[in-house]
């Protein structure tokens, strides 16, 4: 009994092993800016530009972002990817992955304890007085390794970061994926509206080449002007497939993200809902709260913190290895003594304690160094380059949805503007005041105006889409769960 005594003693050291926590946050080495950059030294009036975009110090990220669309479709689309895509699935495999791996990395700090039992029969000849013997052997054994020097214990807290590594990209997967969402199903409408358009003009220049054919056929329009209505109705009829093709494309790509096959979701892609107006004013947190946001930096730096604690594993390989071993049984040995055939039963025990010091390895244990203190190295390299390209990431979509807005405000007035000229260039032409020529411009240039205000639309709203997703946003929506 005193082998296990001795293990009960040692009870309250093994205890301490359920309390090693992974290497604390890091520092990037990267000085956060106190402001966006994009808002400094903007042209023209301040006004304008605090309109669509205002920085408060005091906000937090938007996660449930795609609730100021205003869109039941969006909204049904997000829930739908949230509980089927599958790159979300795989995601949440490798959590489980590194879980596992965690567990066998803590299994190394903890005695190894097993049972073993042996039982045979035979005749040995002059040994058992050539009369058959059976043995019966059975015993519980220990081997534990003292881990003093806390090798062991950095390469759990390497697993530990790595879990939490895998867990913030799963988050980084959600964010990824609700934004391909949203601007797949922005590019959607826009093409469905691009249809729309190209679909209407066309039915005007269609009426425009009848009115040119009549007139040619009564000698008051030339065969030049025919051919020349026939081309532009011929150029905007070539535009409706190639619309189609994208509006296709983007269908079955949205069924994927959805976790479905093409054609699943023909309920939600068929319902038409008004295109809301954006918000008059959208509150940008500081780059501090972005940078602490973002599952790509905080994935980075859990990296790092994991290549730290490999890094210290594999210098402490030079430490000598302590180890304890134990084993308690008992052996039972029946018919050695010829005339009784009396069984013996003994208590067998040993308790033993080895030490191994590294000596000669023939560079092996520096190579492991040098190779863990390179992916520390790299590691912190990569954490630089993730927080440099999320500040990079936000500016640019802060700089697109910005000047965006002021590119959009003059394609709608000179949609507008086209508009009006070719209802007037119609009037004229059917009454004899302007030729053709003047028409037909005044037809392209429409349908180009419609086409570049509904594009603009549509990519304001992507942007903005961007402009959450390089904040962070959307992991932390309670919607998801």
């Amino acid at each position: 009994m005193s082998v296990i005594k001795a293990f009960l003693v040692s009870l309250p050291f093994l205890s301490l092993t359920s309390c090693i926590n992974p290497v604390s946050f890091q520092e990037s080495g990267i000085e956060t800016p106190e402001t966006w950059h994009t808002f400094e030294g903007l042209p023209g009036n301040p006004l304008l530009w605090n309109k669509p975009l205002v920085v408060d110090d005091c906000a937090e990220v938007e996660q449930c972002w795609w609730h100021h669309f205003d869109d039941s479709t969006l909204d049904a689309l997000i829930a739908r990817t949230l509980l089927n895509n599958k790159t979300l699935g795989i995601a949440g495999t490798r959590i489980t992955e590194a879980r596992a791996a965690r567990l066998s990395s803590f299994s190394t700090l903890m005695p190894q304890i097993s049972l073993n039992a042996d039982a045979q029969r035979g005749n040995q000849g002059f040994y058992t007085g050539d009369k058959p013997l059976a043995y019966e052997d059975g015993s519980i054994q220990a081997n534990w390794e003292l881990d003093l020097f806390g090798k062991n214990q950095a390469r759990l807290a390497a697993t530990i970061a790595l879990v939490q590594n895998e867990e913030i990209l799963r988050q980084g997967v959600i964010v990824s994926l609700l934004a391909e969402v949203a601007r797949g199903y922005f590019d959607l409408l826009n093409y469905r509206q691009q249809l729309a358009i190209s679909e209407n003009n066309l039915a005007t220049q269609k009426r425009t080449l009848e009115l040119t054919i009549a007139q040619f056929q009564e000698a008051y329009a030339s065969d030049f002007d025919v051919q020349r209505a026939a081309a532009q109705f011929a150029t905007t009829e070539a535009r409706i497939p190639t619309l189609k093709i994208s509006l296709e494309i983007t269908r079955n790509r949205l069924d994927v993200l959805l976790g479905s096959t093409p054609g699943e979701n023909d309920d939600l892609f068929a319902i038409k809902e008004p295109l809301n107006p954006l918000d008059p004013q959208i509150v940008i947190a500081a780059p501090a709260t972005v940078l602490g946001t973002r599952p790509d930096v905080r994935a980075a730096e859990r990296n790092f913190a994991a290549s730290i604690s490999t890094f210290d594993a594999a210098k402490k390989e030079w430490f000598p290895a302590i180890s304890l071993a134990a084993f308690f049984g008992f052996q039972a040995l029946q018919g050695f003594q010829p005339t009784t055939g009396l069984q013996h039963l003994i208590r067998t025990w040993n308790v033993a304690g080895t030490l191994a010091q590294p000596l000669i390895n023939f560079g092996r244990i520096e190579a492991d160094i040098e190779a863990a203190g390179a992916r520390y190295q790299r590691a912190y390299l990569e954490y630089q380059e993730t927080v440099l390209e999320a500040l990079e990431n936000m500016e640019d979509a802060l700089a697109n949805y910005l000047y965006e807005t002021l590119r959009n405000v003059s394609l709608t007035s000179a949609a507008n503007h086209n508009r009006k000229a070719l209802e007037l260039a119609n009037q004229q032409y059917t009454n004899g005041y302007t030729n053709l020529l003047d028409v037909l411009i005044v037809q392209r240039n429409a349908l180009e105006a419609e086409s570049f205000e509904a594009e603009s639309s549509y990519k304001l709203r992507k942007d903005l889409v961007n402009i959450y997703t390089a904040a962070g946003g959307g992991w932390a929506c309670p919607s998801k769960d």
